[in-house]
């Protein structure tokens, strides 16, 4: 059975998710010895290869598979520290990725997800068809973190993290994606029946919608991936230095900062634009 890490990247005006992607496709390979595979589009690639980036792509990546850039009215914001922008988020095709893994068993990551160690290869022989990340730890302290990292809405459905999605290709799987899907489609439905915000769309609250409907409408600890270690957008990525990351902390989410470093784990960074301010040397690490 091959085994394999499958990454989303469609680039925006404002964030290059295809530099991102080569960064965590390239940590990943490295530190899971395993083959990742790129999905965009064909404005991405073009971009890729004016930024001289291509070759380096094409070495981090088995596959390049190219699909046609989801059209989308998502919009989000991002902070940057205190600094804060709205851009357009480009996020809605990952339920495809059942339908497009070169591998018999995948593990899909965001592409602002660096894995520093093998911790996941731990989880490649669960017994389950498919696992998801449970939750989010907080790099600082869990009081940063509000009711809606943690559930869909006030209903209390558990909100599973998108970011890590480890699954086998069969037909349960296929089940699970088709549901995703048919939340994404009827995403104003289950906003009403699960009252949570539709004015963006979240891969978190759609798969975990869809988990929800096919565990039975009740909570099971079954089909469950490590917590995702994350740093907010507020959070700043100041510096890399071999295997190791020091960040400013926003620990009030105001203008107040304290210092951070971790070494050999792995972590979600949401503040992008840091990632891409240390891109060359992250590119350095793979």
């Amino acid at each position: 059975m091959k085994k394999g890490i499958v990454i989303y990247a469609h680039n925006n005006r404002s964030i290059d998710y295809a530099l991102m992607a080569i960064i965590s496709g390239g940590l990943a390979k490295k530190n899971l010895n395993l083959p990742v595979s790129l999905i965009t589009d064909d404005s991405t690639v073009d971009w890729l290869k004016q930024s001289g980036k291509y070759d380096i792509a094409c070495d981090v990546f088995e596959k390049i598979l190219i699909v046609e850039k989801p059209k989308t009215n998502n919009q989000r914001f991002l902070h940057d520290g205190d600094a804060k922008i709205t851009i357009p988020f480009v996020n809605t095709n990952r339920n495809s990725v059942w339908d497009l893994t070169p591998y018999d068993k995948t593990l899909l990551i965001d592409s602002d997800f660096l894995i520093l160690s093998d911790n996941l290869n731990k989880f490649w022989d669960l017994d389950v068809d498919l696992a998801i990340g449970e939750s989010i730890n907080d790099i600082y302290n869990s009081k940063r973190l509000g009711y809606l990292d943690k559930y869909v809405s006030e209903t209390g459905v558990k909100l599973y993290w998108a970011t890590t999605v480890m699954f086998t290709k069969n037909e349960n799987t296929k089940l699970f994606f088709d549901t995703v899907n048919y939340v994404k489609e009827n995403y104003q439905y289950f906003g009403d029946v699960f009252r949570y915000d539709t004015r963006q769309y979240r891969n978190d609250i759609a798969f975990s919608i869809a988990k929800h409907l096919l565990d039975g409408f009740v909570e099971t600890n079954i089909g469950r991936l490590p917590p995702v270690l994350s740093t907010l957008d507020r959070d700043i990525l100041v510096s890399v230095d071999n295997n190791s990351l020091k960040f400013l902390i926003n620990y009030r989410l105001d203008n107040n900062y304290c210092a951070a470093s971790l070494s050999d784990v792995d972590v979600h960074i949401m503040n992008k634009q840091s990632i891409i301010r240390q891109s060359e040397k992250l590119l350095e690490m793979i």
